[in-house]
């Protein structure tokens, strides 16, 4: 199952090995990209609908 974490974390977990938080609070360091088909997280995926559009990178 696959989350959704902000962009400039993601690559930081890639580089650093440090951990990163997904939407639905899931705790994890990042270790591949998603397959097309994967299953999404439905707790990222209720909150990632909800946010406004735009998001900065922060």
């Amino acid at each position: 199952m696959f989350h959704y974490v902000r962009k400039n974390k993601i690559a930081e977990s890639a580089v650093m090995g440090t951990h990163v938080v997904a939407l639905c609070g899931e705790v994890f360091p990042v270790t591949r990209s998603p397959k097309p088909g994967a299953p999404v997280c439905p707790d990222c995926k209720k909150i990632y609908q909800s946010l406004p559009p735009g998001g900065g990178d922060s």
